[in-house]
């Protein structure tokens, strides 16, 4: 910002982007779009919800040029869900990234008491882990599962496989698809054993015969040997080099490790200064965290870590930005490495 009308834009335009914010919060809220399977008016709507009709006109007309809404005037000013995008924050449709979309809600509460936690951060995540999970577990299968699978069989070491270990896996929604993708693979969920208790529901949803739970600290405890492949999905020990060494020593030879990890190291922008502020509003028990966004103690930066599972014996087969794969940003700086024991 340069001058005084630099400064008075700016608040201008958070302000908007504020209320935009809290107006989209009451959308998902009173979950306005399961009303509008068909075209209505204002006025049907408003008897419907007993709401004030002009302030449901301007939210209408909202949601409208942020094509949420389809809004005709043919016999008069109707209204009817733009399929497309509203099905991500309808909570009826099974696309619906409600989950995704309240994270951000409740962080914002954080800020808002900002005075206090720059006296000493106090929120601990361990108390929302679970539901860190099912937030997970919504964001994997709409957004990136089938894509990231479907890239991975381009592998002929998948196909063959016969054991593997999704470390970390949380709702071992990527180890059930590979057990439906290859009948002759058993695959194993490592986790803390509170998460395992939500992993297990996952299983049972999706009948998947052939994935398995181990209970466990992968920070302190042995994973397990003879596995074919293990992967791991911003798992926070995919960037240290002891759970390196425990995969590279878990592998068959000729298996494959694959890694998809955030590896943010910098502050690159505005946004990234925000984001890693935030990110150290939080504690873990028992774990150290880095400074940077989804980083803890002891992490390597991605050229680092490349070259330590080299120094372990690993060939790198490839290194991909996960956005080119699923098409979406979901978190940036995501990068997939494909490495093979060799």
């Amino acid at each position: 910002m340069k001058d005084i009308n630099d400064l008075l834009n700016f608040f201008d335009e958070l302000y908007t982007k504020t209320r935009l914010f809290y107006l989209l919060k009451t959308v998902i809220d009173i979950n306005i779009f399961s009303y509008l399977d068909d075209y209505k008016s204002v006025n049907e709507l408003a008897k419907i919800l007993n709401y004030d009709e002009t302030l449901l006109e301007y939210l209408l007309d909202i949601l409208s040029e942020l094509h949420l809404l389809d809004r005709t005037e043919h016999s008069g000013v109707k209204y009817y869900k733009a399929l497309e995008l509203s099905k991500y924050i309808n909570k009826s449709s099974d696309f619906n990234l409600v989950l995704h979309f309240d994270d951000y809600y409740e962080k914002i509460e954080y800020w808002k008491n900002l005075k206090d936690i720059l006296k000493s951060p106090k929120y601990n995540c361990n108390k929302i882990f679970l539901k860190i999970i099912k937030k997970m577990a919504i964001e994997c299968k709409i957004l990136e599962l089938d894509k990231i699978v479907s890239y991975l069989l381009k592998f002929d070491e998948i196909k063959k496989a016969r054991k593997m270990l999704d470390l970390g896996g949380g709702h071992g929604l990527y180890a059930i698809a590979f057990s439906k993708l290859n009948k002759n693979l058993k695959c194993y969920v490592f986790d803390l054993p509170e998460v395992i208790e939500e992993t297990k529901k996952y299983i049972k949803e999706y009948n998947a015969k052939n994935v398995f739970t181990l209970k466990g600290n992968f920070f302190k405890d042995d994973i397990g040997k003879g596995y074919d492949i293990v992967f791991s999905s911003y798992n926070p020990g995919g960037k240290n080099k002891e759970i390196a060494k425990k995969i590279y020593n878990s592998l068959n030879p000729g298996g494959l490790y694959i890694n998809k990890q955030c590896f943010y190291f910098e502050n690159k922008s505005l946004e990234d200064l925000i984001n890693n502020m935030e990110w150290n509003f939080f504690k873990f028990d028992n774990i150290n965290k880095g400074k940077y966004r989804y980083t803890f103690k002891d992490d390597l930066d991605l050229n680092n870590y490349i070259e330590y599972l080299k120094y372990l014996g690993f060939e790198i087969l490839e290194v991909v930005d996960v956005k080119n794969i699923t098409k979406i940003d979901l978190h940036k700086d995501t990068k997939m490495i494909i490495a093979k024991k060799v």
